[in-house]
Formats: structure tokens, sequence, C-alpha cells
């Protein structure tokens, strides 16, 4: 009687042992990220490494559910989501919508960056400095940009582009500020979302893209165009982003991570984009792509076509009651001081 009664005591004991032990142990946090891209883009790649940072420094505390290709999210309504509710975690493209960024918008015309991480760290300066009211109601833990550079970007498809008389007419995809771009060069832009132009090209729908060259490998556009040329591009600034009610909920410690890594990972992705950007125009090229270019006179004449477009932009925001005039001045200022640095 005694060894049962002392059976069922350990028995009492251990089981109540372990339910403290449940009780004390802290539950996993599970969120789930958005982003409009595959994973072998550069933002996917920025998006994977986001969460690896996260989970490794959680030491697996969080647990992220990454959700590409627009799986949850479009790339156009990404804030939206996140702001109700629908995802925890997403990366947006200003570029897709400049009158929704109208501050990041400025940043995304093709202006002389020398290197991917300029914008990216004029973007930082001027959402600590402005809290521009585009980013209401969420918290930006990242900043991220595709790859610039005097050989990263410019115009790639089915024909030469060797000036202005090229692009006359040419139905030429793009997003937002590149459309503006395309419609001052004569052209004829065309929307859509990356993941649709491979089709696009080989239906001859649009005959070639003005962007940035790091997409060309992992969405294979080196088996649909037969030339590139290296021109200055539009940027597109993107940007991670989380609720602020959500991110105020979450522990002291998980925020503190992600505070902790957010110049980090938007250094990780700039360099990552700016690597990717360069290698595109050597990958094309091993591929049998044509590189043409753009005589320094045509250049100078396409180049003076794209100016008025902060002229409009400067306009259009300041009829919007928007401190554009502000805005403007501190983007030249950290335009000189950044591409002094790299």
């Amino acid at each position: 009687m005694k060894k049962i009664l002392l059976s069922v005591l350990v028995v009492s004991f251990v089981w109540g042992f372990g339910v403290g032990v449940c009780v004390a142990e802290k539950p996993e946090l599970k969120l789930t990220f958005s982003n409009w891209t595959a994973p072998p883009s550069p933002p996917g790649r920025a998006t994977a490494k986001w969460i690896e940072m996260v989970q490794e420094r959680t030491k697996g505390k969080v647990k992220v559910n990454a959700m590409y290709s627009s799986t949850l999210l479009s790339g156009k309504n990404t804030i939206e989501g996140v702001i109700r509710g629908a995802a925890d975690i997403g990366m947006n493209v200003s570029a897709f919508r400049p009158e929704r960024f109208p501050m990041l918008a400025l940043l995304n015309y093709p202006h002389p960056y020398k290197h991917t991480m300029v914008p990216i760290r004029i973007a930082w300066d001027m959402y600590n400095k402005f809290d521009p009211p585009e980013f209401k109601g969420v918290k930006v833990v990242s900043f991220s940009c595709n790859g610039l550079g005097a050989n990263g970007c410019g115009f790639y498809g089915r024909f030469p582009v060797t000036g202005l008389s090229d692009l006359k007419g040419k139905e030429i995809r793009a997003t937002g500020t590149g459309v503006q771009a395309l419609e001052k060069l004569g052209a004829s832009p065309v929307f859509l979302p990356v993941g649709e132009t491979y089709e696009a090209l080989q239906k001859n729908i649009v005959k070639g893209l003005y962007t940035t060259f790091e997409i060309i490998r992992p969405f294979k556009f080196s088996e649909v165009i037969d030339y590139i040329t290296p021109f200055p591009a539009p940027g597109a600034v993107m940007f991670t982003i989380v609720k602020k009610k959500t991110f105020n909920s979450w522990p002291a410690d998980v925020k503190k991570v992600i505070e902790d890594m957010k110049m980090e990972h938007s250094e990780w992705a700039g360099n990552y984009a700016h690597k990717e950007g360069q290698g595109g125009l050597t990958f094309a090229m091993s591929k049998g792509i044509k590189k043409t270019t753009v005589s320094p006179e045509e250049k100078k004449k396409m180049l003076q076509l794209l100016k008025p477009l902060t002229n409009d932009w400067l306009k259009q925001n300041s009829a919007k009651g928007l401190p554009a005039k502000d805005w403007l001045d501190e983007f030249h200022r950290l335009l000189a001081k950044y591409n002094a640095q790299y």
C-alpha cells in the first residue's frame, strides 16, 4: 500500500512539474511575411535574410512564414493589407504607386546614384526626419532598393537603344516613376508586374524593359531579349513594414532585435541588390545578349528631357499641401552627402 501511495505521489509530482514547466514557457510568436515577388529575386532574398536574422537572434522564439509571389498580398496593396491585419509583416514597392508614396516617389526618379546604398540611406534619413504621412499606422523595419549604378540599370529587350529615335513609340515595360520617365523620352510605357513580363516579351506585347539588371537572371529574361543598354534608370525603393499597433504588442526582447537590425539588414539588402545589378549585365552578355551604348550627345539630350520630372513632382505635391520643397532640399543635400561616401 505504501509503495502504491509513493508511486502516486511521484507521478503526481512529475505531472505537476511538467505542467508547471509548460505554463512557464513563453508561447512561440508566429508571424506571416508577405512578399509580392519570387524567392530568387533580390527582394525575395532580402525577405529570406530578414526572416533568418530574426529567427536566429530570437533563438527560435519567433517563427516567420513567408508568402511569396503575391499569394497573400500584391506589391501594390501590401501596406493596406498589413494595416488591416492580413499579414503581420510585408515588403512594399513604392515605385508601383508614386501617388501613394509621394516622398519616396522623389527618390525613384532617374538620379545619378553612385551606389544602391545611396537611395537607401537617403530613405532612412528622410523617414526619420519627416515622419511622412505615407507611413501613417505602420513602422518601417528595413529599406531596400533595386540595383543601381552605371552598369546596373537601363534598357533591355528586343531592339537596340542608341538614342531617342530608338525609343519613339516603343512599348516598354515600366513601373511607377519609370512610366513617367518613358513618357518624357517618347516611348509608350506599359505597366506590368515583373512576373508577367517574360510572357509579354515572348508574345511581343512589350518590346523591352526600362529598369535594373538584377532581375534578368532570376526571371530568365535572357531567353527573350536580344540587346541591353546601360542608362540611368528609375530606382524602386522598397520597404518592410509592420503595423505599429502590432509591433507594440510584441515582447520587448523581440522588438529590440528588430530595431537593432534595421540598418544592418538594409545594408545587406542594398549591397546584395547592387552586386546583382552589376552582375546582371555580365550575365546577359555571357548569354549572347548584345550590349549597345548611348552616345554622350544623345545621353545629354535624354537626361535633359528627364529633368522636368522633379519639377512636376514638386508642383503636384506642393499643391496637395505636402512639404515637398523641404523634402526636395533635403534630398539634394543627402544625395551629395552619400554619393561622396560611395
